[in-house]
C-alpha cells in the first residue's frame, strides 16, 4: 500500500461537523471522496485521512496528537495515536521481508538457503516419496548435484550480498562458474561491468587447490550422512557444518582473526612466546597430515603474487610474513615440523578478492 500524507490538523469552522456529530449528520457534511475523516473529540482537532484500496495507513495516526496537557503516561504525546488490534485480525500486510540480521552468520544463511531449495524439490528427497531413489541410479544423482552445484553459487553469492547490503546481481549464461560467482557478488571491474580476468584465475586455482584433498573432516560428513541414503543436498548440508570448524575450512577465518589480534610486526615475538609457553595456538602452522610444508602453501603463495596490488594494501600481510619468518627460524616449530599450512596465507587472497 502507498505511503499517504495525513492532512494538517485544523480545528472545524463554524456550522461543519461538531466533535460529537451522528454518524449520518457527519455522512452528509462530508464530501464523498476516498478519505476517512475524523475529529478528535478530545483537542476539537479535525483530520483527512486518505483511503486506499479500502485500506488506511496507520502510521497516519501517529499524526494525531493528545492533548499536550495529559498526565497519563499511556497517551505519550509525541508518539501519536495508536491502532490496537490484537491479533492482527484487522490489520493488512502492506510489505512483509523474512530475512536475516546482516551481521549473521553466513553460513547460517546458506544452510538455510539450502535447505528452501530442497523444499522446492521434496520429490528429490526419498523419505518424502517414500523410496530408495538412488542407490543404483547415479544418473539420478549427477541430476542432483548439479542442481546443488548451480543454485549454491547463487546461495552463497546472495548470502554474502545480503551481509555487506550489496544488492545481488543475477547471473549470465555466457559466462563461467566462477565468472558467475564473482558477477554475483559484485567483484566487477569498474570499466567493464565484469570480474577482473586476474581475480578469476586466481579464485579457480583457490577452489582447485582444495577441491580434492582426500578425507577431510566434511568429506566424511557427506558420506557418513549419505550411508542412509538422503538427498544430496542433506549430504552436502552436512559437509558445510563440518567444514566451519576451526580445525578445518574455518580455519581460513581463525588465522586471518588470530593475525589480525596480533597487532603490528613488533608484536610477533610475544605472540611466539605464548605459543610455546602453551597459553595460545598458532592457526596456520602444522597439520595432521603433513609433516613437512602444506603442498598447496606453494601454489597459494603464486596466487599471492598475482594479487600484489591487491594485497599490498592489507597492512596484516606484513605481520604474517614476519610470523612465518619466526616460526620458520624457530626450534621449538623446527623440531616438532611445524610448517606453515594452506590456512595461513590462503585468508589473504580471499581477502584481496
Amino acid at each position: 500500500m502507498t505511503k499517504s500524507t495525513l492532512s494538517t490538523a485544523t480545528r472545524p469552522a463554524s456550522g461543519s461537523v461538531p466533535a460529537e456529530s451522528s454518524k449520518s449528520d457527519f455522512n452528509v457534511a462530508v464530501e464523498k471522496r476516498d478519505v476517512l475523516h475524523a475529529v478528535d473529540g478530545r483537542t476539537g482537532l479535525y483530520y483527512s485521512i486518505p483511503i486506499t484500496k479500502n485500506a488506511v495507513n496507520a502510521l497516519e495516526f501517529r499524526k494525531i496528537k493528545s492533548p499536550s496537557d495529559h498526565k497519563h503516561p499511556a497517551y505519550q504525546n509525541e508518539q501519536g495515536l495508536r491502532v490496537y488490534d490484537p491479533g492482527f485480525t484487522n490489520t493488512c500486510v502492506s510489505e512483509s521481508k523474512i530475512t536475516y540480521v546482516k551481521d549473521g552468520s553466513i553460513t547460517g544463511m546458506m544452510i538455510a538457503g539450502l535447505s528452501a531449495l530442497q523444499s522446492c524439490h521434496l520429490e528429490t528427497v526419498p523419505a518424502h516419496v517414500g523410496e530408495n531413489l538412488y542407490v543404483g541410479r547415479p544418473d539420478r544423482v549427477d541430476e542432483q548435484i548439479i542442481l546443488l552445484l548451480q543454485s549454491f553459487a547463487m546461495i552463497a553469492a546472495a548470502s554474502y550480498c545480503h551481509s555487506i547490503s550489496r544488492p545481488f546481481t543475477p547471473p549470465k549464461k555466457e559466462l563461467s562458474y566462477i565468472e558467475n560467482f564473482l558477477l554475483m557478488t559484485g567483484h566487477v571491474a569498474t570499466e567493464t561491468g565484469l570480474p577482473n580476468p586476474r581475480h578469476v584465475e586466481a579464485l579457480e586455482r583457490l577452489w582447485v587447490v582444495v577441491a580434492d584433498h582426500e578425507m577431510t573432516c566434511s568429506t566424511a560428513a557427506f558420506l557418513h550422512t549419505a550411508s542412509s541414503l538422503p538427498d544430496v543436498i542433506s549430504c552436502f548440508i552436512s559437509a558445510i557444518c563440518a567444514a566451519t570448524g576451526p580445525l578445518h575450512g574455518g580455519a581460513i577465518s581463525v588465522a586471518y582473526k588470530h593475525i589480525k589480534a596480533i597487532g603490528t610486526v613488533a608484536d610477533v615475538p610475544a605472540k611466539i612466546e605464548r605459543v610455546k609457553s602453551g597459553k595460545e595456538l598458532l592457526y596456520g602452522y602444522g597439520h595432521r597430515v603433513y609433516r613437512t610444508t602444506d603442498p598447496r602453501f606453494t601454489y597459494i603463495s603464486q596466487v599471492l603474487d598475482g594479487l600484489t596490488e591487491e594485497v599490498s594494501r592489507d597492512p596484516l600481510l606484513q605481520v604474517a610474513l614476519a610470523l612465518d619468518k619466526a616460526a620458520s627460524q624457530d626450534e621449538y616449530f623446527t623440531s616438532r615440523k611445524l610448517f606453515p599450512n594452506a590456512d595461513l596465507f590462503a585468508a589473504f587472497a580471499y581477502q584481496a578478492l
